[in-house]
């Protein structure tokens, strides 16, 4: 007589303490086969089918866009009435940014970020927008132009008055000149930010 297989125990339930690793697992799963999830698929149900527990690209994206057409006036009225003051608020989140930027540098996001840029898609946007949405957009911001420029016309005026003043008879004088010039807008760059 044949021994009996012990059926396979079921995997223990999510739980924090076993969430990584089982995360881990279903996302390289998910990356290697989508279709293997089933998160993604009509299920059966009673009476009717249920559909699947993560709704289809196409799906999500039409509804993302009609909530946002749907909430702009919301948005715009919360964005001028905020609950909490946005400055102070993003002064006290100063240690956050610096160590999620300090992060982001160590795992290298930023070569990341752009090896994964879809320029065919990129492309689409730039040309499905409207001239009026660049031009409109510093129009909106004509105040904010205007107080940076008043704040740096000075400075520029100060640092070509310098460079004036240095002679640039010779090809040595005249690289000397484009130097200082650099390294005058750095400065002025490093002031502008109040540094």
């Amino acid at each position: 007589m044949a021994k009996r297989k012990t059926p396979p125990r079921p995997a223990p339930p999510t739980s924090l303490a076993n969430f990584g690793t089982r995360l881990s697992a279903a996302l390289d799963r998910a990356q290697k086969d989508p279709d293997s999830i089933p998160e993604l698929h009509e299920r059966e149900g009673n009476p009717r089918p249920l559909a699947p527990r993560v709704p289809e690209a196409a799906d999500w994206v039409e509804q993302q866009i009609k909530g946002a057409k749907a909430n702009a006036a919301k948005w715009k009225a919360r964005t001028l009435r905020p609950k909490k003051d946005p400055i102070a608020a993003a002064k006290a989140a100063r240690g956050k940014w610096e160590n999620k930027m300090r992060a982001a540098i160590d795992e290298g996001n930023f070569a990341k970020g752009l090896d994964a840029v879809d320029e065919a898609a990129m492309l689409e946007t730039i040309e499905q927008t409207p001239e009026t949405a660049f031009s409109g957009g510093i129009e909106r911001r004509a105040r904010k132009i205007r107080t940076k420029v008043e704040k740096l016309r000075p400075m520029v005026g100060a640092l070509a008055g310098e460079i004036d003043a240095m002679p640039q008879d010779t090809d040595e004088q005249r690289e000397q000149r484009a130097i200082a010039a650099i390294r005058g807008m750095r400065e002025i760059g490093k002031r502008m930010k109040g540094a």
